[in-house]
């Protein structure tokens, strides 16, 4: 009897070992989001010929902020060396306020033929703090 008894208790407690560590080993494989703030984020630019294009974002927060959107978007033009310089700032109508989502898309004109991309300013803030990440988009052609 005192040895089913032992085998029983032995076999139990290797149970439960074997089950911890699986919890312990599926704990460590989840992957942690890495922003508190910003969930989902995209930026890109699309041409739409004669040097006209368009730079859009789309944000989904984490949970509903106070203001979600873009602090600013630079536009880049590429220069005869290769380089590019910033020859455009929005920094206005750029944030919506209450909620967990925001898109937006402006419309640039550049100069036919050239080379540009731009950098968006993503911009999350609640009651507990705020949060930027700067994201650029593909160059394009205008």
């Amino acid at each position: 009897m005192k040895v089913k008894f032992s085998r029983l208790l032995a076999l139990l407690l290797s149970c439960v070992f074997v089950l911890g560590t699986f919890s312990q080993v599926s704990a460590s494989s989840t992957s942690t989001r890495a922003s508190d703030y910003f969930s989902y984020t995209d930026v890109w630019a699309t041409s739409q010929g004669n040097g006209k294009f368009l730079v859009e974002f789309d944000i989904n927060a984490t949970h509903k902020m106070l203001q979600l959107g873009a602090d600013k978007i630079y536009i880049w033009e590429q220069q005869s060396d290769g380089s590019y310089d910033n020859v455009k700032t929005y920094t206005s109508g750029l944030i919506d306020t209450n909620t967990a989502a925001s898109y937006r898309r402006i419309t640039y004109s550049g100069t036919p033929g050239v080379k540009y991309y731009a950098t968006v300013v993503l911009y999350a803030k609640d009651s507990d703090g705020s949060e930027k990440l700067y994201s650029s988009t593909n160059v394009i052609t205008a």
